[in-house]
């Protein structure tokens, strides 16, 4: 006798499918969720994630190599000394997020819209800027600091220029930093895909207009192999990529007075242009089997909490974790963007 097809089997058919219209509609927003070390938590294996960081050659207390040429040189006969190589772990702690949504039964029977559609939808977006947001609160913390103007944040007054890009690529190439080679691949595995070289710059899509005026600024459209890191990149300048979401908001008011800047107030509105290399961070990302788990219960299903059948729900959850995983390997350029006016 073949199994009977009950009402779970389909349930948890249109389960899959709210999971995979949440994923999709949770990849166009998702711009930090491509890059870093992404990792994948197994179930019964506690809450807490240890990223492993192998350490360079007899490391200084700033994380950088401490070679000298002379403690390589062989002498014949004689077996070289045997060194031993060494690990930094970097623990963190996953936490979980959700959002609920809720529709009547007349919603479901009556309303001209596919509201529970829309609810998915509106569901797989508002988690990956939740997941967006959580990226972006531990990258923005890195300690590493360039301002435009002045010592200090409240003293800034003018835009992104050359000078800190370059500098903020000194900082890195001192700490032997490596170039962005690889991002995540689109879509729900966690296979990661090759890119052309380059420090990745994430900023806030208000500051765009100045990263266009920078000196040698270079248009996707213009790129030899024609192809972006991120559909949100605009553009590079010499070994900068810059990739930019309206998520990334600024400090508003932070800043000093100039009338000539997005400013609150009198004050300057402090954008943070964060310039990050290879495995700077690392983090579970919003991708795999399992990662978001969906909530879709029609309004029909009658449950003991749901008597007469009269309430819906859309909804899912996530775990997610993020930690930064090398300071040497991440600038924050601080700096004003530009007021513009119409000719």
């Amino acid at each position: 006798m073949s199994a009977a097809h009950l009402y779970s089997t389909q349930q948890s058919r249109n389960l899959i499918r709210a999971e995979r219209a949440m994923l999709r509609h949770a990849g166009a927003i998702e711009v930090l969720g491509q890059f870093g070390d992404n990792r994948e938590q197994p179930l019964n294996q506690t809450d807490t994630i240890m990223f492993r960081r192998l350490n360079p050659w007899n490391m200084r207390a700033n994380g950088t190599p401490d070679i000298a040429v002379k403690d390589f040189v062989l002498q014949e006969g004689v077996n070289p000394q045997v060194n031993r190589i060494s690990y930094t772990d970097v623990p963190t702690t996953l936490a979980q997020y959700g959002v609920v949504f809720g529709f009547s039964s007349k919603v479901q029977l009556m309303y001209e819209d596919d509201v529970p559609a829309d609810m998915s939808k509106l569901t797989g977006e508002t988690l990956a800027e939740v997941a967006e947001m959580i990226r972006y609160g531990q990258l923005r913390g890195g300690i590493n600091v360039i301002y435009a103007t002045g010592t200090s944040r409240a003293q800034i007054t003018g835009k992104i220029n050359l000078p800190m890009l370059r500098l903020a690529a000194r900082t890195l190439e001192d700490a032997r930093a490596r170039m962005v080679t690889s991002k995540l691949s689109a879509g729900a595995s966690y296979d990661t895909s090759a890119i052309e070289p380059g420090y990745l710059v994430f900023c806030h899509t208000n500051g765009t207009a100045d990263i266009r005026d920078l000196p040698g600024f270079v248009p996707c459209t213009k790129y030899a192999s024609g192809a972006k890191v991120h559909a949100r990149e605009i553009g590079a300048v010499e070994d900068f990529r810059f990739i930019s979401s309206s998520l990334f908001r600024p400090w508003l008011g932070a800043g000093g007075a100039n009338a000539g800047m997005v400013s609150t107030g009198a004050n300057v509105d402090v954008y943070p242009f964060i310039v990050a290399a290879q495995d700077a961070w690392g983090q579970v990302a919003l991708k795999g089997k399992g990662a978001i788990k969906p909530v879709v219960l029609p309004a029909t299903t009658v449950s003991h909490a749901n008597v007469l059948g009269q309430m819906g729900y859309v909804g899912a959850q996530f775990w997610t974790a993020v930690v930064r995983l090398n300071e040497n390997w991440m600038v924050r350029l601080e700096a004003g963007v530009s007021r513009l006016a119409a000719a």
